[in-house]
Order: structure tokens, then C-alpha cells, then sequence
């Protein structure tokens, strides 16, 4: 099953029967799959990175505390900006090409979720103390896959509003699938041991891009 077909397949598969056994797209609770795909297998899906940036490529560079968002699409610049300030990296939209994995897995999610707007798939690569995204709420239903690493989340109510239930702690090993509602508020950081992390993202159900937004998300980025 390394074919992208297979890889597409077998992506679908685990993330649209966690959707399916979490109460579908509307339900208002985070589900955490442990061990939910083989580590090793995901290991050898091709991803881009910040070491070999396929051509054309958007990068973007997160820095919430500054509330700043750039984007790089040449490895060189991309190198020198997060050298220059440590970032999480967002590669954003991987699935726009339709003959990949990414491609065919987000047609397909597209496709059983019945969503208005093209599911899109990103991935996040970050080190133990890159900045990052403040805790927000998204406007989509996100089902991320943990690819290598380990991701700390922080989700739930009490993150934006103090007389909220006080959040849950979700840690992500390589394998897990973590589910997220539309507008559960979360943060995420980058644990120090291992010290890195690489995810995927999925964004089902996604609603209209804003005309104005002072931080815009990465996977609000216009299709290529």
C-alpha cells in the first residue's frame, strides 16, 4: 500500500471511520486515536520539509505572539527567516495536485464528507520553542494525523473564556489521529523531548474564508 492510491486510501480510511465512530463532522467534542496508523509507514510518505522545498511550494511562518504571518516559496529565504527567528512551519495545501496522495486523499475526503469547499491537507513542522499560533478557534473540522515527533494540545473553552470548563491535555505520539471540532478554541506547542514534531492536518467542512483577517490561518490560503 506505498502507491499513492494506497497511501490515499489507507489515510481516508482511518480518518473518515474516526469521524464516523466520534459522531460525525457536528459533534462538539475532540476525539484522541492513539496508535490510530503505523508510525513507520507514515514515515515514508513523502512530505516536503524545510530541507528539500518542492518548486512553487507556499511556506507559511507562524508567529503568534506578534501576531505576524509570512510566507516563503524558495528554500533559501525560507532557511534564512526561520534562522533569523525560529517559526513553526506551515506547508500549506500539499494536496492541490491531484496524482499525489494528498491529492486523491483530500478528493476523497471531499467527496464523504459532502463538504461545500475542497477539503485541503497542510503539513506542520516544528521545533521545541518555535513560535506559534496563540490559542484560537478554527472554521473547520480538522482531523490532524501525528507523522513523527510529539505535539502538546491544550483544548477546550477555558483557554478564551475564564468561566469556561478548564481544557484538556492531549499529547500526540507519532500515529495518532486527534479530531477537533469547528470552533473548539486549542493551543498547541512542541513538547522539549523529543523536542520536534510533524503533523498533518486535514480541513473538512471548512467555512468562506473572511474578506479581512489580521492573522490569517495557513489552510485559509487560496488554493494554487
Amino acid at each position: 500500500m506505498n502507491t499513492a492510491e494506497g497511501q490515499a486510501a489507507t489515510l481516508t480510511g482511518t480518518l473518515w471511520e474516526a469521524a464516523c465512530f466520534a459522531g460525525g463532522l457536528s459533534t462538539g467534542t475532540h476525539r484522541h486515536f492513539p496508535g490510530a496508523l503505523d508510525p513507520a509507514w507514515l514515515a515514508a510518505l513523502p512530505l516536503p520539509s524545510q530541507a528539500q522545498l518542492p518548486p512553487g511550494q507556499p511556506v507559511a511562518l507562524i508567529d503568534g505572539t506578534h501576531r505576524e504571518f509570512e510566507r516563503h516559496i524558495q528554500t533559501a529565504t525560507l532557511r534564512a527567516a526561520c534562522e533569523h527567528r525560529p517559526r513553526t512551519r506551515v506547508y500549506e495545501d500539499i494536496g492541490c495536485s491531484d496524482d499525489g496522495w494528498a491529492g486523491l486523499a483530500t478528493s476523497h475526503l471531499t467527496r464523504l464528507s459532502g463538504s461545500a469547499l475542497r477539503v485541503l491537507c497542510s503539513v506542520y513542522e516544528s521545533r521545541h520553542g518555535d513560535q506559534t499560533f496563540r490559542a484560537h478557534r478554527d472554521t473547520w473540522f480538522g482531523a490532524v494525523i501525528q507523522v513523527s515527533g510529539a505535539k502538546d494540545w491544550q483544548i477546550g473553552e477555558g483557554l478564551l473564556d475564564a468561566a469556561g470548563p478548564p481544557p484538556t491535555a492531549v499529547t500526540m505520539a507519532a500515529g495518532d489521529v486527534l479530531l477537533i471540532p469547528k470552533s473548539l478554541p486549542h493551543l498547541v506547542t512542541t513538547p522539549a523531548d523529543p523536542g520536534w514534531s510533524v503533523h498533518l492536518a486535514f480541513a473538512l467542512d471548512r467555512d468562506p474564508p473572511p474578506v479581512r483577517n489580521a492573522l490569517p490561518s495557513p489552510l485559509m490560503h487560496p488554493p494554487r
